[in-house]
């Protein structure tokens, strides 16, 4: 599979993710990923894309190591 070629499109997961600005405010919101990899420990490797809750950035991309409760299936609808 090559990294470079995979596009925002091609995402089959959401990952859960949380913004905290101070101790009494957070905003949750989902990033589209792929699942390249199941990781020891409950751990997946994954390729995020965009940047946080912002619009415009479905051409960035990162691999991130995370938790696997905080990866969820796409559904059909939401693809």
């Amino acid at each position: 599979m090559e990294i470079e070629l995979l596009k925002i499109k091609d995402a089959t997961h959401k990952l859960s993710c949380s913004h905290v600005y101070c101790r009494n405010s957070r905003v949750y919101y989902y990033m589209d990923c792929i699942i390249l990899k199941e990781m020891p420990n409950d751990r997946l490797k994954i390729l995020v894309f965009g940047e946080r809750n912002r619009k415009g950035y479905d051409d960035k991309k990162q691999i991130r190591y995370v938790d696997k409760f905080r990866v969820k299936e796409l559904k059909e609808n939401e693809k």
